[in-house]
């Protein structure tokens, strides 16, 4: 079934035409809770050309209505798009892959989170330990799929000193049909304040004919160049340094060391025309992303303290002048598409074995604060003048 709404994007002729001027494509990474639509459409518009969805559980998103609809929405300047899913059997991968088939470019496999619920339940960095089965879940996709479709995966390091078994891991994948192929450069169990191992993502571009993009510690737009430079990646993916400042990527804002306030204008302008689509607390975390780190103290205060759209909008009108642009609603972005499922019936065998994302994890759970967000506020309550103020932590 092609799409109604949008034509799809080739993703390899992306990658073959699509580079920046640096000779990389510049991508987003699939980030919990908040690269979602309206965050995708900053990003888009700030210089990232390849943008993921955040990781969904698949087998949620195959047996829930609810799921569905709380985890992917989508519009027709949605383009590229990939969707990230976690799974632990090709089953669950090709069921949840059929499903948003219409709405998205490509499916992406997590085999790179290195959470321990994650780990737990089979998914993310859990998949490594059987790479048999990763195989298997890529090959049945390419089989079941169209063409059309990317059919991507993220993987990690699988050793730490030598790249040898990695390099074998990325070359079977290609066998299997990957598209392309996306790598952490460190193992599951270090931590990201450990060196990046520069030598083994190399090691796995040079052995692949498919794109690789490299992934991990790059903080600005000179530090992409040197990644790619020392690689030969062809993408470098971005996650934290993308809240932070999502023009990293923007050729206007290659050497500022902060968010423009164009962006703090755009994601304003962006939270208007999406309405209820963008929860307050997701629209608030981002704001905190990009500002909070330059906001004096009485000011944070103050921020944290607020609880409604409308607050935070006067906010910025009191004190930087800034406020929606009218002009911009009324010429909006695409409305968002009323993405339905009817055009497959998956096969479930086991309605038991169903994962539920807004009740089986506390990590996972979209009423929380989650991995990201908890990491950015330790950083700053490092400096006793950065305190976010207990508000941040509160459940909504």
């Amino acid at each position: 079934m092609e799409s109604s709404f949008r034509e799809r994007c080739d993703i390899l002729e992306l990658f073959n035409e699509g580079k920046s001027t640096e000779g990389f494509l510049c991508v987003s990474a699939p980030m919990v809770r908040y690269s979602k639509l309206e965050f995708r459409r900053l990003l888009r518009k700030h210089g990232v050309q390849l943008r993921f969805t955040p990781m969904i559980i698949a087998d949620s998103f195959t047996r829930s209505e609810k799921a569905r609809q709380n985890e992917f929405t989508t519009a027709g300047d949605d383009i590229p798009v990939i969707a990230q899913f976690a799974a632990k059997d090709a089953k669950e991968f090709v069921n949840a892959a059929q499903l948003v088939y219409p709405y998205v470019d490509g499916v992406d496999l997590n085999c790179g989170c290195p959470q321990s619920w994650a780990i737990s339940k089979g998914y993310g960095c859990g998949l490594l330990k059987n790479p048999e089965l990763v195989k298997d879940m890529i090959s049945t996709a390419r089989r079941t799929l169209s063409e059309k479709l990317s059919v991507s995966v993220k993987i990690r390091l699988l050793q730490h000193a030598s790249s040898k078994t990695t390099v074998e891991f990325a070359r079977q994948l290609e066998m299997c049909g990957a598209t392309f192929l996306s790598l952490h450069g460190r193992t599951m169990w270090q931590k990201t304040s450990e060196p990046l191992n520069v030598e083994a993502i190399r090691d796995v571009k040079d052995a692949l004919n498919i794109p690789l993009i490299a992934n991990g510690s790059v903080k600005s737009w000179d530090e992409a160049c040197t990644l790619h430079n020392q690689t030969g990646a062809d993408g470098i993916m971005v996650a934290r340094a993308l809240l932070s400042n999502p023009s990293l990527f923007n050729p206007k804002y290659y050497n500022s060391a902060i968010t423009p306030m164009e962006c703090i204008q755009d994601w304003l302008d962006i939270a208007v025309q999406a309405g209820d689509n963008l929860q307050f607390l997701t629209f608030h975390h981002h704001l905190t992303f990009m500002w909070g780190p330059h906001l004096k103290r009485k000011q944070r205060l103050e921020f944290n303290s607020l609880t409604t759209k409308e607050e935070i909008f006067n906010f910025f009108e009191d004190n930087y002048n800034l406020k929606p642009n009218t002009q911009f609603i009324e010429e909006s972005y695409p409305p968002y598409v009323n993405c339905t499922y009817d055009h497959v019936q998956p096969e479930i065998l086991d309605i038991n074995n169903a994962e539920d994302t807004t009740t089986s994890s506390s990590s996972w759970n979209s009423n929380t604060n989650g991995k990201f967000f908890n990491e950015f506020s330790e950083e700053l309550n490092a400096d006793d003048d950065c305190d976010l103020g207990s508000s941040f932590f509160a459940e909504m």
